[in-house]
């Protein structure tokens, strides 16, 4: 229809320019030329759009948005690239050439803007990624997750309780941290990175929350802390640590932290000078003479003169003191003579 109505009008022009007297007939004979035109214009538009459509379904939808982005930039540059020619040349040849100049900017806007669609959605508060949106994360969404609390052990026991809330998310660059730890040459590293592995693979597939992970890469930083901080931060996380110094770095930045030892270790059974707790020794203590153990809910048990106790089989100690520390309570035990069974 549209190419019907500019044909008769024309029709109705060229009569008049040429001078011709019946400009009616030359309307009627303009619609006419439109009409079978109009057709054959109809079908190799419907066969170009269908030629187009085949393109885009196969482009990803994040180059089309980015790409249509860049084809409206490059237009306008275009568009003010070619506004001096209505100055300099002829007005019918300085359209055409604008035109042209308006396409081939927005063509290259498209081809090199879509080519770089992850960084400019990136750049815009976007991500190719479903996960995250272009709106921030609610800090109600869930938790960022720690290296530290994935191989501290209390995850797995804490999680089913519900008082974590929302989903666990987990960086790509954490679990990278982790498989490193898992084939490192350390074997107490090694073994509590492939515990960390197994909690959180369970955790996915029986846990009361998701788990759910991030691919997002944080290439400003090259400590994985920083990374963590950095990422929590622009995403509106909480950050889940075990890791003292990590949260207050980023409650620094104003990125609010759950430290998962000190819940726990607020939810642990209290214990107070003159109780008695069963532990193993495994590792010597800091000063001399001194054995060193951990209890279930992973707080640290020190037993001055408890050095040759160490490997020994788990064995009933009397508290004598109860710190509390930024990582959790640290108990002081002594050995009762005749009581180690």
């Amino acid at each position: 229809m549209i190419v019907v109505v500019l044909g008769t009008a024309a029709g109705f022009w060229l009569a008049r320019d040429l001078g011709v007297g019946n400009e009616g007939l030359a309307g009627m004979l303009g619609c006419l030329l439109g009409y079978v035109s109009g057709g054959a214009v109809g079908r190799l538009l419907q066969r170009a759009v269908g030629v187009v459509e085949q393109r885009v379904e196969r482009l990803p939808p994040a180059q089309v948005v980015a790409g249509s982005v860049g084809a409206l930039g490059g237009a306008l540059a275009g568009a003010v690239l070619a506004g001096p020619l209505l100055a300099v040349l002829p007005i019918k040849l300085a359209l055409a050439i604008g035109a042209l100049i308006v396409w081939i900017a927005a063509f290259v806007g498209f081809r090199v803007i879509g080519g770089r669609s992850a960084a400019m959605l990136e750049m815009l508060g976007l991500s190719t990624r479903p996960l995250v949106r272009a709106q921030a994360f609610d800090a109600r969404d869930g938790l960022l997750v720690d290296t530290s609390v994935l191989m501290d052990g209390q995850l797995a026991a804490i999680a089913p309780t519900g008082l974590l809330g929302g989903d666990l998310m987990v960086a790509r660059f954490v679990l990278d941290e982790l498989q490193g730890f898992a084939d490192g040459p350390d074997t107490t590293r090694a073994r509590r990175a492939h515990r960390a592995l197994e909690t959180l693979e369970h955790l996915r597939r029986e846990g009361p929350m998701r788990v759910l992970l991030l691919d997002d890469e944080v290439p400003e930083h090259a400590a994985v802390d920083a990374k963590l901080a950095a990422l929590a931060r622009r995403l509106q996380l909480r950050l889940l640590t075990n890791d003292a110094a990590l949260a207050r770095v980023a409650e620094i930045q104003g990125v609010p932290t759950v430290n998962l030892r000190r819940l726990a270790s607020d939810l642990a059974p209290a214990i107070v000078p003159g109780d008695y707790v069963r532990v193993a020794l495994t590792k010597p203590g800091r000063q001399r003479d001194q054995g060193v153990g951990h209890l279930d809910d992973g707080s640290m048990v020190v037993v001055n003169g408890g050095a040759g106790l160490v490997g020994g089989p788990e064995m009933s100690l009397r508290v004598t003191s109860v710190v509390p520390t930024a990582a959790g309570r640290v108990v002081f035990a002594a050995v009762e003579v005749g009581v180690t069974q």
